[in-house]
């Protein structure tokens, strides 16, 4: 039994979008949404059916000062012990990726969230989230 992609969401701009500290990276563009849905404004997304899902998220973020940024999942809004990914920036302007996988279990008739919070400020000019129901 294969995965089934059941959503797609997607920031990618050559203007970064600005994210405050404890801030929501923000999806413009759900380009597959099947029992998904990105909700708007927030950086939210939705799982609407029950089951056993992975959830991917990828970024490239651009530091506004030196330091360390953690991009940090956050399920019905908890953060998710092991789904995060930090990096340190020499300099402002500085360009990084970050990514990690999770898996994320929605119980019947929940209407799960999830989200992606970057602890220090930030702009990211691409992030993208795929959540894939596997059972």
């Amino acid at each position: 039994m294969g995965c089934k992609t059941v959503g797609r969401f997607v920031y990618d701009s050559a203007t970064p979008q600005a994210v405050a500290a404890g801030g929501n990276l923000v999806f413009a563009n759900a380009t597959t949404s099947n029992d998904c849905t990105a909700s708007a404004g927030g950086g939210v997304v939705r799982i609407q059916r029950p089951g056993l899902y992975n959830v991917f998220f990828n970024a490239t973020i651009e530091a506004t000062a030196a330091g360390a940024v953690e991009v940090q999942m956050r399920h019905n809004g908890a953060a998710v012990p092991g789904a995060s990914a930090a990096v340190t920036l020499a300099a402002a302007g500085d360009l990084a990726n970050v990514a990690f996988a999770t898996p994320v279990t929605v119980r019947c008739c929940a209407n799960d969230t999830v989200a992606f919070a970057a602890d220090a400020a930030t702009s990211a000019t691409v992030a993208v989230c795929v959540v894939e129901k596997v059972a």
